[in-house]
């Protein structure tokens, strides 16, 4: 059920007193009589306005399912949350999560949407408590890599071995692209995941190398699965490896003339997989590359300007 105001709720409760003397269950007259008292309030959704015949019963459902939360809120939000999980284990709740924001973006409310949302204080909050809940199992994942590595060596290669794995990968890039393809060559690290979601999660590039779906979507790896491939050419535990591999096969695309609209990163050897961890400690890393036969907008997707790292700004504020 969408969520409804505060005075909204408040305004359901006291009219249920009002009908029943207490707060309790209502027959079907005695939801028809609050609904047509509810609908005059001013904070009512407009979805509860609509007088469409055959909407009336949903509408009736969800003022019955208010009911039932102020009745027993502890049991109504075990009961939501056992539905949430079972939604999201058959994907229905994904499903509806795309209708409901495509159908926002259509008839022109997703930005109000978002303004209610943010103003309210609730993604704010939302975001919070989201970040705290990564960053605790981000902590936990880091400590457990760094335990079970801790004891692993792995040499750092030589010149030698850096560029026939370089030249390797760049074969593996020309054919993949094609002639009028992009590439993007990146790196990270997996602690806590299985390799192949740690890179589909990176693939796309963060920040600067944000690439989006016109409309200011960010793009992940399932929007566009069916066209790209990747390539895994590092994992290990030494992360000089996997950034000087990085380097080197960006370093030849530039060399090669590849041009910026064919490739998502912008020069050679700017990022790190290492993060704020040594350089000498054992932790797992990949060097990711991905390539698509087809250009960027054909298959719908650009990328990130100066503009859409603004209004990203702006809106975490």
């Amino acid at each position: 059920m969408p969520h409804l105001p505060e005075k909204f709720r408040a305004a359901i409760e006291k009219g249920v007193r009002g009908i029943k003397g207490k707060l309790d269950k209502l027959n079907a007259d005695e939801k028809r009589q609050l609904l047509a008292d509810l609908r005059e309030h001013e904070d009512c959704p407009e979805g509860w306005k609509n007088m469409t015949p055959k909407k009336q019963q949903s509408i009736l459902n969800g003022l019955n399912q208010a009911i039932y939360r102020l009745l027993d809120p502890e049991k109504a939000k075990a009961a939501n949350a056992r539905n949430v999980k079972k939604r999201k284990e058959n994907g229905k709740q994904k499903d509806a999560n795309a209708r409901n924001g495509k159908k926002r973006r259509e008839n022109g409310k997703q930005e109000e949407y978002t303004k209610k949302y943010t103003d309210s204080g609730k993604q704010k909050a939302a975001d919070d408590k989201r970040s705290a809940k990564v960053s605790k199992a981000t902590r936990e994942a880091n400590a457990q890599a760094i335990l079970e590595n801790k004891d692993h060596k792995e040499p750092t290669w030589d010149e030698d071995t850096i560029e026939k794995e370089a030249t390797g990968t760049v074969g593996y890039i020309v054919n993949g692209c094609g002639r009028n393809g992009f590439v993007h060559v990146f790196v990270g690290a997996w602690p806590g995941k299985k390799l192949k979601e740690a890179v589909e999660a990176e693939c796309f590039g963060r920040g600067r190398h944000a690439v989006f779906i016109d409309g200011g979507r960010r793009v992940h790896y399932h929007h566009v699965s069916d066209h790209v491939k990747l390539l895994i050419p590092y994992t290990g535990i030494n992360c000089e490896n996997a950034d000087r591999l990085e380097k080197r096969v960006q370093k030849k695309l530039i060399d090669m003339g590849w041009p910026q609209h064919r490739r998502m990163f912008v020069d050679a050897g700017k990022g790190s997989c290492k993060g704020k961890r040594d350089a000498g400690m054992p932790f797992p890393y990949y060097t990711g590359v991905l390539v698509c036969e087809q250009p960027m907008e054909q298959i719908g997707i650009r990328r990130a300007t100066k503009k859409d790292r603004a209004s990203r700004k702006r809106k975490r504020q």
